[in-house]
């Protein structure tokens, strides 16, 4: 073999393994690279910090509930799909301001922005509680469990929708003895917003 065919082999391995590196090597790299950046930017709704509620926590902490209230209405400005600020207004309205009105706005506010199976058995349970325990309402707490179970067919929180479902009609009907009241019906908030 000469030295121009060898050259020439050279560079036609050359031009083969940049045809096969494009091909092949190109996505593979930009697969890993995908891979790793969800260890230090998550994507989706699991990698979205909550926004701070320190400040509205403060101010109930120190029994200033409408400036807590306040406090959140400027979370739910900046962050209008979290449906954590309108549970805690509501649970505010309902023990500490006596606004019935304004607990049962903020608990239809959350049940309509919520999102995923989760965060909507949250908020509809929330809502059917006040309706069931708050204002002695059960025929409405029926209503918000059907919605939910409508929402959501075929999920876990269906199911468990179907049963208080059950429970309620027995109780309606004069079957059941009514269900007892929660100790607490408000969760702890999260680092991760409740928009799923």
């Amino acid at each position: 073999m000469s030295g121009a065919d060898e050259w020439f082999g050279v560079i036609v391995a050359m031009l083969i393994g940049v045809v096969l590196f494009a091909l092949f090597g190109i996505p593979l790299l930009r697969s890993i690279g995908e891979k790793a950046s969800t260890f230090y930017m998550p994507s989706g709704d699991s990698g979205r910090i909550m926004p701070e509620y320190s400040v509205a926590e403060a101010r109930a902490a120190a029994g200033k509930y409408q400036e807590a209230v306040d406090e959140y209405r400027q979370v739910i400005a900046a962050h209008p799909e979290d449906i954590y600020p309108h549970l805690r207004i509501a649970e505010f309205a309902m023990k500490h301001l006596n606004d019935m009105k304004l607990a049962e706005s903020e608990l239809v506010s959350a049940m309509g922005k919520a999102r995923g199976e989760v965060s909507a058995a949250l908020a509809a349970g929330r809502l059917a509680d006040f309706y069931q325990f708050g204002l002695q309402d059960v025929a409405r707490a029926l209503e918000v469990m059907k919605q939910l179970r409508e929402k959501i067919p075929g999920s876990k929180q269906a199911k468990l929708a179907e049963e208080r479902i059950s429970v309620l009609e027995g109780f309606l009907q004069g079957t059941a003895s009514p269900p007892q009241t929660p100790d607490k019906i408000t969760p702890r908030p999260s680092r991760y917003k409740m928009t799923e």
